[in-house]
């Protein structure tokens, strides 16, 4: 029973909720706009793409460590060294640029 729970959770994670944040995105009705986590000047960001992928990796390793209990203080603290810097640039949002043609 164990190993099913931790697959389901597993498959949800990796798979389930970047697909639903991506359609989340890009669906018009919904007002969910995280393309700027992945996108620079409108196009897409392969570093950031990249950042983003390890971080939601390592997201799930610790979610799942948690769920097998086999966790340590030091995992949380290198999760700290991601999460603060990406949950900073969404509290921030977008920055306006500067209106240049004011005198």
């Amino acid at each position: 029973m164990d190993a099913i729970l931790f697959n389901v959770v597993f498959f949800t994670l990796v798979f389930g909720v970047p697909s639903l944040v991506a359609w989340a995105t890009y669906n018009e009705r919904l007002r969910l706009d995280l393309s700027e986590l992945w996108t620079h000047q409108g196009r897409i960001d392969k570093f950031a793409v990249v950042m983003l992928v390890s971080w939601w990796v390592h997201t799930c390793s610790m979610i799942l460590w948690t769920l097998a209990k086999d966790i340590q203080t030091q995992d949380w603290t290198t999760y700290q060294l991601w999460a603060l810097p990406i949950i900073a640039a969404l509290i921030k949002g977008r920055s306006e640029p500067a209106d240049e043609t004011k005198p």
